[in-house]
């Protein structure tokens, strides 16, 4: 116990006295690191400080020099004298200051550099001022600039050192923020182990005091035990004394069962001879029976191995038998005959048993003699002993309906190269000739068109090139098969075949598709192309089709009339714009004429002119379209708008009707003003010339998400649903007893499908006949 209290007084006070040198140390640390920190505090605020100076004093010396130079007054130079020096020194005492610092002595030498720059600068603009030259702009700006890159020099080396004061001040603070805590947590802990120290001494001296009165206790208890014990060791000699004399009693006992066991183990070993004896008689008798067993086991491997090899027989012959007839009965308009060397039917399976002279249903054992009729066996034995010769061929015989057939006959041999049997196949080739002859005659149109018929793979290569092709072309079948397609066409093209290989591995049918390509003497002809996709039986696309028809000279035919029209639309709208110029001349004139003949005549002589003006541009309009030289002249503008001036414009020159247009918000395009008005203007027209007198004429305009949605509703006639595909063909026209007294060419609609797709756009029409038409179009929305 005592050494106990020794260690609790030793730690508690060692430990107190520990905690307040820990303190003392940590206390020097931090009073140390705290002035270090305001001696470099100071010393940044000195680099500052210099740094500014300087600075100034070359400010001075640059207010200095303008003052020389607006008054030629050299008392203001008296700034600039030194003035370098003064700087310089300042900037070196601050390198001195900063040696420990390799960023600011980075930025001290470009401030040096810079300063020095300055100075010369300076001094160059005075002397050239003491020397009356004269100070150009150039001068002065780069004065100006000297001095910018000096302020950026001094400014970069000041917020360095501001940076570093700031991390200085910032050290300080912390010193000086946690260093009380510290010293006062470390004093509460020093206090706190000695109060603890001096609890564990009391509780120590308390428990000393109950341990020594339990130990006078402890010695009372153990005198008394060692009575106790003395009394025990007298009684544990008695009972040793007792357990010698029984010792003695076993030792007896033992010699006596020694004895006996002696004797029965002689017993025991003659006991073991008779037995050894009669285990080798025993084991005699076991390899006996063992032989016996090998050669019963072996006997029976031999007959499982008899009756396996039998049931793979039997098996193989059963599977032979159920192949034989699965492939006969799964060979459509067939049949296979099996027969051995005396022409016995061994086998006989097949779906043309009657049109071959086979009747009945168990022809299997028979002679071919007794099944077939004995005219037909007549005529074709003669076959049969070929094949039971060891001959195999194959002939065409016709049967009892007049089909064709191929017949094979051939013979079979064993492992020993004998003939033990003969295989008859018969198959139906009335669809293979008939196939044959279509063939012929399809190769025989397509070699005598005078248009190109090639075929192709989906990849565009050629398989196939008739005499066509080889006439428009100039290319031979050899020079062509196996080539690509890309030969015939021109390189500004070749983005069309990818794009008509697209469709037709979509399963669509290309028609009358107009373009051009190449001959081999590199001639340009213009073609129409039909394009096909071609398939096997089971529907699936593995080639293409194309014929390609020489349009060049219907080309030239058209492009020498779309010149005829605009030559002689040109030649008429000269005196027309004259004869137009006249009638508005005489109706100004005859506006206020008391002959209302006259007046009405003129009006009407307006009317017409106008039309047949329209009717002229229409003509212009599709030569120049066929011609390549329309041109879309797009802008934004407001589409509801064009279509109120539109309406404007047919009110003057119709009487009779009313046109129901609500206009909503504005729906911009951005489209050829010129174009869409005349589009609309013409769905205006035809719906006055096709509607009777009385009647209303709706349109509307609305954004849809596929854009702006323009339409023209009438109550006229109607238009029947096989008119209503041509209707925007070139000059056609609905033809009947209603339309035979309205005038026209079939070219407005024309020209408003086309222009409608260069737009992007799309035009329609929907109508029933008797309840009036819509036309639409849609075109992009901004």
């Amino acid at each position: 116990m005592k050494p106990r209290l020794n260690r609790n007084l030793q730690i508690g006070y060692g430990s107190a006295i520990f905690i307040m040198a820990v303190i003392a140390v940590f206390s020097y640390t931090t009073l140390r690191n705290l002035l270090a920190s305001n001696k470099a505090v100071a010393h940044s605020n000195e680099v500052i400080s210099k740094l500014e100076k300087a600075l100034s004093v070359m400010k001075d010396a640059e207010t200095g020099q303008r003052g020389y130079l607006l008054t030629n007054e050299k008392s203001f130079l008296e700034p600039n004298q030194g003035s370098y020096e003064k700087a310089q020194s300042l900037v070196n005492e601050v390198k001195g200051l900063t040696a420990d610092n390799p960023v600011q002595q980075q930025n001290i030498d470009e401030l040096n550099k810079v300063l020095l720059e300055r100075m010369n600068i300076l001094q160059a603009i005075i002397k050239k001022k003491e020397n009356k030259q004269p100070i150009t702009l150039a001068d002065l700006n780069g004065s100006k600039a000297a001095m910018d890159a000096l302020r950026v020099a001094a400014d970069k080396a000041e917020d360095a050192e501001q940076l570093l004061l700031e991390q200085r001040n910032a050290e300080l603070q912390r010193y000086a923020r946690f260093t009380p805590p510290v010293f006062l947590i470390g004093i509460g802990i020093a206090l706190i182990i000695v109060c603890f120290s001096y609890i564990s001494v009391t509780a120590d001296v308390r428990e000393k005091d109950r341990l020594q009165k339990v130990l006078q206790f402890k010695e009372q208890e153990t005198a008394a035990f060692n009575e106790e014990l003395t009394a025990s060791n007298e009684e544990l000699e008695a009972t040793n004394e007792e357990l010698e004399a029984t010792r003695d009693e076993l030792s007896l006992v033992n010699a006596s069962l020694e004895d006996r066991v002696e004797q029965r183990t002689k017993e025991l070993q003659e006991s073991e001879e008779e037995t050894q004896a009669l285990n080798e008689e025993l084991t005699a008798i076991n390899e006996e029976l063992a032989a016996t067993n090998e050669e019963l086991a072996a006997a029976n491997e031999e007959m499982l191995a008899t009756n396996e090899e039998l049931a793979r027989n039997r098996e193989e012959l059963r599977k032979s038998e159920a192949l034989f007839k699965s492939i006969a009965v799964n060979i459509p308009n067939s049949l296979i005959i099996v027969i051995d060397n005396n022409q016995r039917i061994l086998g006989l399976e097949g779906d043309l048993m009657e049109e071959l002279g086979f009747e009945g249903q168990h022809n299997t054992g028979k002679l071919l003699s007794e099944v077939l009729e004995t005219q037909r066996y007549a005529s074709t034995r003669h076959l049969y002993r070929r094949l039971t010769s060891g001959e195999r061929f194959t002939v065409e015989r016709q049967g009892l309906n007049g089909n064709a057939f191929r017949v094979d006959f051939v013979p079979l041999f064993d492992a020993a190269g004998l003939q033990y049997a003969g295989l008859i196949i018969a198959l139906d080739i009335s669809d293979v000739k008939q196939a044959e002859e279509r063939s012929a005659k399809l190769a025989a149109i397509v070699d005598s068109s005078d248009d190109a018929i090639i075929g192709k793979t989906l990849d565009g290569i050629i398989t196939s090139w008739n005499a066509g092709a080889r006439r428009i072309f100039g290319y031979s079948e050899e020079d062509m098969v196996g080539q690509s397609i890309l030969k015939l066409i021109p390189t500004d093209r070749h983005d069309e075949e990818p794009a008509i290989i697209a469709r037709i591995r979509a399963g669509e049918r290309v028609e009358h598709f107009e373009t051009i390509r190449a001959k081999k003497d590199g001639q340009l002809i213009d073609v129409s192309l039909t394009i096909s996709p071609v398939r096997n039986p089971q529907g699936d696309i593995i080639g293409i089709s194309k014929i390609s028809r020489d349009i060049s000279e219907k080309k030239r035919d058209e492009m020498r009339k779309n010149d005829f029209i605009g030559m002689v639309s040109h030649e008429l709208k000269t005196p027309l714009t004259s004869l137009t110029a006249l009638i508005q001349v005489a109706n100004m004139k005859l506006k206020n004429s008391d002959d209302k003949f006259l007046s009405g005549a003129m009006d009407k002589a307006n009317v017409q002119a106008r039309k047949m003006a329209n009717m002229i541009n229409g003509f212009l309009n599709i030569s120049r379209l066929e011609s390549s030289q329309i041109q879309i002249d797009r802008e934004t503008f407001d589409l509801e708008k064009l279509i109120e001036g539109n309406i404007r414009e047919t009110e003057l020159t119709t009487s009779g009707y009313t046109f129901l247009f609500t206009p909503g918000d504005a729906i911009n395009v951005y489209a050829d003003h010129d174009k869409i008005g005349s589009v609309i203007s013409n769905l205006l027209s035809n719906a006055v010339k096709y509607s009777p007198k009385g009647t209303s004429i709706e349109i509307k305009c609305e954004r849809t998400t596929k854009g702006a949605l323009v339409s023209v509703r009438d109550e006229g006639m109607g238009i029947s649903l096989a008119d209503q595909p041509k209707l925007f063909d070139r000059f056609y026209r609905v033809e009947g007893e209603q339309t035979r007294h309205i005038s026209g060419f079939g070219i407005g609609l024309y020209l408003s499908a086309e222009i409608i797709k260069r737009h992007d756009g799309r035009i329609w029409v929907e109508s029933e006949p008797g309840k009036g038409a819509t036309f639409s179009f849609v075109i992009p929305a901004v």
